[in-house]
């Protein structure tokens, strides 16, 4: 066999650069599309049987406890999270929760279980909400657009408390009711700026109250001098009081004079008729 030559090397390097450059271009493709789909899966996609037959990421996370003291929704929504993140089955949730229970509502539970079994995971939150949520209301919007400020901690605290369950709201919505509550002039300070967020308009809420604290404070007018008062009007003097009469001796004489002449009238009268 004879040695292949310069031109047969070339021919062979040249399909092997060929076939290199092909596989190159399928690896870059497999990557890019395999990159698309991690993204689609962390956009939202649902969960499948496809995300329970991956393993779950072993990290270490505290399950939350209740007891009955606080909104459940917040503890439903860290069990769902725990559940998302290790990839928990339906059928394991309902005892992982209930085992995280305390206090009172525990024995909520435990009764729970004697009355209907063991609940599914929604009928064990409708049931966990209905029990230790606030009391149902039938316009629960309408309580969210009645909320008012009375400090900025509490009304934002009170205001983000009662928001999830006024169902799906636009952002310009949450804006308007927020800002509804606010009394005025803050409320007017915070619609000039035209906020297009909710956290947008509550840290302005914030920022015009710091401004307000930090006003200096205008101090009161001064007061007249006390040599320009005017004089008080003179009261007149009281009528000087009456002696008393002095009856004594001299009202004795008196009437005795005043009989005699009587007296003496009378005898003339009689003189007279003689």
């Amino acid at each position: 066999m004879s040695d292949p030559t310069i031109a047969d090397v070339m021919e062979t390097l040249k399909s092997i650069t060929t076939e290199l450059t092909a596989m190159k271009a399928d690896m870059a493709a497999m990557k890019e599309k395999s990159a698309s789909s991690s993204d689609s899966s962390a956009g939202g996609r649902p969960e499948g049987p496809r995300d329970l037959d991956r393993p779950p990421k072993f990290q270490k996370l505290d399950f939350p406890r209740y007891d009955g003291k606080t909104d459940p929704m917040l503890f439903i929504n860290k069990c769902e999270s725990y559940f998302r993140q290790q990839r928990t089955m339906a059928e394991e949730r309902v005892w992982m929760a209930s085992y995280n229970l305390d206090d009172v509502a525990q024995l909520w539970y435990i009764q729970l279980q004697k009355d209907e079994g063991t609940p599914s995971w929604g009928r064990f939150k409708d049931l966990l909400n209905l029990r230790f949520g606030p009391p149902p209301r039938s316009a629960p919007l309408f309580e969210l657009a009645e909320c008012r400020r009375t400090g900025t901690v509490e009304y934002s605290n009170r205001f983000q408390a009662l928001l999830p369950r006024a169902g799906r709201l636009a952002e310009a919505q949450r804006v308007q009711l927020f800002t509804g509550g606010l009394l005025p002039p803050l409320s007017h300070a915070v619609r000039i700026h035209n906020p297009e967020t909710l956290a947008a308009a509550m840290s302005l809420e914030r920022q015009v109250e710091l401004m307000e604290i930090d006003r200096p404070v205008q101090p009161p007018p001064p007061a007249p001098p006390r040599g320009l008062l005017p004089a008080p009007v003179p009261r007149p003097a009281l009528p000087a009081p009456q002696q008393p009469v002095m009856c004594g001796h001299t009202c004795a004489r008196r009437r005795r004079a005043r009989d005699m002449r009587r007296a003496a009238e009378r005898a003339g009268a009689a003189w007279v008729s003689l």
